[in-house]
Formats: structure tokens, sequence, C-alpha cells
């Protein structure tokens, strides 16, 4: 018999509608799974059981026939909650308590949707690690920054979790910890009341167990109309196989199973091309001089004044990239961006989707790094919608997945060939 904590989204609101499940059982459930599997893979960093399961009980009592009615979540904590702490990953803001929700969180609550705590984020949505291990293996990591939501809706605690990706922090920790994440067209989902990194690139994201529920919580979001998934008949599908500038990064189970997802799919009947982007030489220099630049600026309160209790990662990291880079560097940076973004938009127009790596591997061995994002940066910084889906087992049996990725504002339609590409794929 299928626990309720088992069901994605897009399961448990169809047995709410039916009347064999309610939101109080839902979120019961994902709290016992919490408390079987919490010690090994701390996913949260705080926790309200008592007010969820009363949120819950008010739902079923009101019938509120929202879209997300009864469905369990979590929230990254460098979204802000009126009601629970959002520490930022950072000794610096423990205990900090915001007066109000992030717009995200706000509008899924309203939606119907339970909010159980907030998880593990790396300080402040960078590069040093937070406590959360890897669910598949705890010896390993589960990515970052987004990791205690990749890891948490990865180990069934909870069937969706926001999260936000600057570089590839949610692509990446989705992909290490056997989830689908989503990554939308830059700009899509509000960002009021989320911590900026980089706020040229940062991009709230979802992380869920389903390409349908991407859909589903698309919608709820952009406080849309549902919109179902609506895969294509793959003999009508055109990929781009990109291997990107970077593939001596990515490992030879990376490309090997890169390399027969492209075969499978065109041996299915799509239309596989090789293909290449304008400006690639750049891309690298690009992410690191406008980050740089915005993050130093981000955190300027705590660079002048709690430089001894920043991470040596973050102060050698990104923050010293950005104060090494002149006003004039990041300008010149911008509007270089801006053209290679009209550029790439066009070159994407001649495909429905870009397969390329999630990640160079699988998950690293160790908690001391969260992996690279060298394979997601480029998207976040183009803007363009990303998904991810796990469908392949790594060397040291950990999941790995395959990136999909559109142009611009075409989100929706990622999500329909995203299904398509899976649903070849899995049974390959």
């Amino acid at each position: 018999m299928t626990e309720a904590y088992e069901l994605t989204a897009t399961e448990g609101l169809k047995a709410v509608e039916a009347g064999n499940l309610t939101a109080e059982a839902w979120t019961a459930s994902c709290f016992e799974r919490i408390e079987d599997r919490e010690e090994a893979v701390l996913a949260w960093e705080y926790l309200d059981r008592d007010s969820a399961l009363a949120h819950a009980r008010a739902i079923d009592r009101s019938g509120n026939n929202g879209p997300a009615k009864g469905v369990p979540f979590g929230a990254k904590d460098i979204i802000d909650t009126h009601d629970m702490p959002t520490g930022y990953g950072s000794p610096i803001h423990a205990g900090n308590q915001p007066s109000r929700d992030a717009g995200c969180v706000a509008i899924t609550r309203s939606a119907g949707a339970v909010l159980l705590g907030k998880t593990v984020t790396t300080e402040f949505g960078h590069r040093f690690p937070g406590k959360t291990r890897n669910p598949f293996n705890p010896a390993f990591t589960p990515g970052g920054s987004s990791s205690g939501s990749a890891a948490g809706v990865g180990d069934k605690m909870v069937p969706m979790a926001l999260g936000t990706q600057t570089g590839g922090s949610v692509i990446r920790p989705a992909t290490y910890c056997g989830a689908v994440g989503y990554k939308p067209t830059f700009q899509d989902i509000n960002r009021n009341g989320v911590l900026p990194n980089s706020p040229s690139f940062d991009t709230v994201g979802i992380i869920t167990r389903s390409i349908e529920d991407l859909a589903l919580f698309r919608s709820v979001v952009l406080e849309e109309a549902m919109q179902a998934v609506n895969p294509p008949d793959i003999s009508t599908v055109k990929i781009g196989y990109y291997r990107t500038p970077n593939w001596h990064d990515a490992d030879k189970a990376t490309h090997d199973h890169l390399e027969n997802s492209a075969t499978t799919l065109a041996a299915a009947g799509a239309t596989v091309i090789d293909m290449s982007l304008p400006g690639e030489e750049d891309y690298r220099a690009l992410h690191t001089t406008i980050a740089g630049w915005e993050f130093a600026r981000t955190v300027a309160w705590e660079r002048l004044n709690r430089l001894n209790q920043l991470s040596d990662d973050l102060k050698d990291g990104r923050m010293q990239n950005g104060v090494e880079t002149s006003y004039e560097q990041y300008r010149k940076g911008t509007m270089r961006l801006e053209l290679l973004k009209q550029q790439v938009d066009d070159a994407l127009s001649a495909v429905d989707a870009v397969l390329c790596p999630a990640a160079p591997g699988e998950a690293l061995e160790g908690h001391t790094r969260t992996g690279s994002a060298i394979f997601n940066s480029l998207w976040t910084m183009l803007g363009t919608p990303a998904v991810t889906v796990p469908l392949y087992t790594g060397p040291n049996g950990l999941p790995m997945g395959v990136q999909l990725v559109a142009g611009r504002m075409k989100d929706r339609r990622l999500f329909d060939v995203a299904e398509a590409v899976y649903g070849v794929l899995k049974q390959g």
C-alpha cells in the first residue's frame, strides 16, 4: 500500500479530490517520513509540525478548493516566512524573523499548500555547505545551494519545495538527489522576499518528483489557469544535442549517458542535431564578472561589518571576484550579455529543446564541496528555462539526470517536450 508521503503532488491532489486523503493525513504522513529520515539526511533548518497540522486541519474544515489544496511543501531558508525564522544559511542572521512571507510563499499558501518548514541552504545561497546529506548515500553531498529542498523532495519527505538558482543551485542538487528540478525563465517567479545573491541571475525554482508537478506549481506561483502537460509524439520533436564548451569537465558516465540519450531519442524518431551557440567563449567570464560584482554589493553590510563571520569559501570566491571587478567591467559585461541573449534566442528557436549535461557527474563524496555549476550557470545567465529529470545511476549508485533547455518564455513547451523525452529515455 502506498503511503501518503510517497505521492507526488498531483497524485495526492487527486486522492484529496476523490475523498481518499485529507490535508491533515497527508501532512502527518510527511512528518512521519521526516521523523524517520531527518537524522540521516538533515534536510531541514526549521520545522513546525503543530502549526502545519493545524493549518492542514483548517483547510480540511474550510472546504478550500485551491489548486494546491493540502500539498505539503518546503521553502529554502533564504526565502522569507512570516511565521518561521529565515537565517540565510549564516550565523550572522540566526533567528532572524521576517515580518511577511515572500511573494512565492504567500501565493503558494493561498492556493491551499501547507508549509512544513524551512529547508537547509548553503551560506547566503553560495558555496559553503550546510549540514544536509545526500539521501541516497549520506557520505556524499546533496549539492547546493538548494540542498535541503532537493534532499527533502528526493527522499520523499515532501512532494515539492521552493529553491533558488544563481548558478546551478536548483538543477544540480535536484540531479544529485534524484528529483525533478526546474529553473524558470528569468523573472517569471516573483523574487520579493527572497535574499538577493546576484540580481541579474537570481531565479526562484521548483523541485518536485514529476514534470506534471512542475506544470502544476508554475500555474500556482504565477496565479494562472492550470495547464496540463501535453507531450508531443516524439517523432515531431527536434532536439539540439549540446555538449557545451565544458564537455571535458564531465566524467565518462555523463558522456556515456548523454550519448546514449541522444542515440535513443534519434532511434525513437526524434530529430537530433549537434548544436553550438554563439559567444561560447565568453560564458564563464561573463558569469564571473556580473555575478561577482553584484554579490559583493548584495552582502556589502556583512562584508564591511561582519567579515570574520563569513566563510573563506564566500570571501575568496564570488565576493572576491566582485571586489576585484570594476564598475566599467561589470557594465561592459551586462551589455555583452544582452546581445548574447538575443543571439541565443535565435539559435534556440531552431529546436524544441536542448539536451545537455545537468552536472559533471554524480554527487561528490564528502561534504566540503557541493559540486560544479559549470553546466547550469550559462543557462541561468541567459535566462532560459531548464528542467532536469532523473534517468540514470552513476558508478557509485547515485542518481544522475539529463538537462533539457528551451528558449526564453517557452517553459510550457519545455514541460511537454521533457515529458515526451522522459517517456522515451526511462524505457531505453
